[in-house]
């Protein structure tokens, strides 16, 4: 049974057969990367924009690709739960021990307590680490009072949704940012497509600041990129798990190979020596003359016949029994000879996605023990305690870059009294049970 696989833009990309693979190779993507490459900038109405990829669909192919490989939505999934912990809590910094350690105390006014419990906060921290994790980029709206004195919430919008207007002729910065739901069907128009400031990127409060003392705040909402902090990429960054494209790849074949092995690779391989003469005597030439292609049909249904009772996974090493004796002078010269040659099934040299699974989670961060993928000896609980408590502790740069904005408004909108003010993420550590506890809860 063969097997052809396409790939998100309907082009083919693997044909499994028996005894043949083929892989079609398309070019690949990659988003713009310097700021000194020639772009060819795209249009919509009056505006310009920076394209995502020359065709400008990668959000749509890494969402696909990530929609298909379960190992890797699986990391990703993990890698943003890690990141999140058990919530946020604004704090002040009251000291530094000698040993490095922060000395915090955690501020309880109630409605900086109540707005970082919001259902609110709840949805920019999810959606803002799912866009990181999964495309690189993040963009936050600050949605702004009347009078753009205060922000009153931060809404996190999809990326797939966002394009970088082209950068300023003057200054060579990057000053609006393109939002349509048509970029994610190629269907923008001036209709559904509107441009927002973009807060500048290495001064994002300052330039709130500034923006509120000119007035030019009042007059809208504003947005602020997230980038994925270790990619090289001017515009838009690459996420991490891309590192590990080719392995991607190669976990989305293994279940295609099983799949097809299961009718094929899994059975016996049988060498079946049919006599012309059997042939001759079932259908005899005299009897089919003028009806070549009838003769032909019916041959070729019963080998089809015996080789669906050969491949088909329910008849996997089912008995054969031959026909023979159409030669009534002499019966055995019809005899078909069957010899069974091997097991084409061999667990040693057939491939698993282990190694593919592993290299995903090894690009995203993640220890590949923390989710069961490798077969080493750290199983037990001790060392799935230390894994996690090693991910935590990683965890501090995408942390501090889904607190920022969330600091930015509490320091924007409470003034002086607050300048201090920081947040840290609630973690759940796991214990031992004879410690007494089975989690303990920290700030870090």
């Amino acid at each position: 049974m063969s097997k052809l696989q396409f790939d998100a833009n309907g082009n083919p990309a693997l044909f499994m057969g028996k005894g043949k693979i083929i892989a079609f190779q398309n070019p690949e993507e990659s988003p713009n990367t310097v700021a000194n490459t020639k772009i060819d900038y795209l249009s919509v109405g009056s505006y310009k924009y920076i394209p995502w990829t020359n065709t400008d669909d990668y959000p749509e192919i890494a969402a696909a690709l990530i929609a298909k490989t379960p190992v890797l939505q699986t990391v990703l999934n993990t890698k943003t739960r890690i990141n999140l912990g058990q919530g946020i809590f604004p704090c002040r910094v009251l000291e530094y021990k000698s040993t490095g350690e922060e000395i915090v105390e955690v501020i309880n006014d109630p409605v900086i307590i109540k707005s970082m419990q919001s259902e609110m906060i709840r949805r920019y921290l999810v959606m803002t680490s799912t866009n990181l994790q999964y495309l690189g980029n993040a963009f936050v709206q600050f949605i702004p009072s009347k009078d753009g004195s205060k922000i009153l919430r931060l809404n996190p919008v999809s990326s797939k949704h966002c394009r970088l207007g082209a950068p300023n002729e003057k200054t060579g910065g990057i000053d609006n940012v393109l939002v349509s739901g048509g970029f994610a069907t190629q269907e923008q128009s001036t209709s559904n497509t509107v441009s927002y400031p973009l807060l500048d990127e290495t001064d994002p409060f300052g330039h709130l600041l500034d923006m509120r003392i000119k007035g030019t705040l009042k007059k809208g909402s504003v947005y602020l990129q997230l980038k994925n902090d270790f990619s090289l990429n001017d515009f838009y960054a690459m996420p991490d798990w891309q590192a590990s494209k080719a392995w991607i790849d190669i976990t989305n074949k293994v279940p295609v190979m099983i799949n097809a092995g299961i009718d094929n690779a899994f059975n016996m391989l049988y060498l079946i020596r049919i006599p012309v003469s059997f042939w001759e005597n079932k259908y005899p030439r005299n009897k089919f003359e003028g009806k070549e292609k009838e003769r032909k049909d019916l041959i070729e249904a019963d080998i089809n016949n015996l080789d669906e009772k050969f491949t088909k996974a329910e008849n996997a090493k089912k008995t054969l029994i031959t026909t023979f004796g159409y030669n009534e002078g002499t019966p055995d010269a019809d005899k078909w000879d069957v010899e069974t040659k091997e097991i084409k099934y061999s667990q040693e040299n057939f491939v698993t996605s282990t190694a593919a699974d592993t290299q995903i989670a090894i690009a995203q961060g993640i220890n590949p023990d923390l989710l069961g993928l490798m077969m080493g000896n750290s199983k037990g609980g001790s060392m799935q305690r230390e894994l996690l408590l090693i991910q935590y502790a990683l965890a501090w740069s995408d942390r501090q870059k889904l607190a920022n904005p969330i600091e930015m408004m509490l320091r924007f909108n409470l003034g002086d009294a607050f300048s201090d003010l920081e947040l840290r993420f609630r973690n759940t550590f796991l214990t031992t049970l004879d410690s007494g506890n089975g989690t303990q809860t920290t700030l870090s």
